[in-house]
């Protein structure tokens, strides 16, 4: 709940090399990861799931900070997806700043 509104809520998933596959920057996007979601917990308690780190690359080689958010799940709404996106994108600001 944020401000009394239902949010889906959002789950980080970082790759890494682990699978063989050249992925030099993986600790890089996991530190920015981390530091979003640091600020999202600060802002909006509960917004973020635990993070996955996989051993995968799902394209996050391609650039630095690269990452895949997961949105809500198969319970939630559309509305609740898009209030977790104004969320993340307050958190994004202040990030940013």
């Amino acid at each position: 709940m944020v401000n009394g509104q239902r949010v889906a809520q959002l789950m980080f998933v970082i790759g890494t090399d682990g699978g063989g596959s050249e992925h030099p920057n993986w600790v890089q996007n996991l530190k920015v990861a981390v530091k979003i979601q640091e600020k999202a917990n600060e802002m909006y308690p509960g917004l973020f799931r635990s993070m996955i780190v996989r051993n995968s690359r799902y394209n996050q080689h391609v650039a630095k900070g690269a990452s895949i958010i997961e949105v809500g799940a198969t319970a939630n709404t559309l509305e609740e997806c898009l209030l977790s996106m104004q969320c993340l994108a307050n958190v994004m600001e202040e990030v940013c700043k």
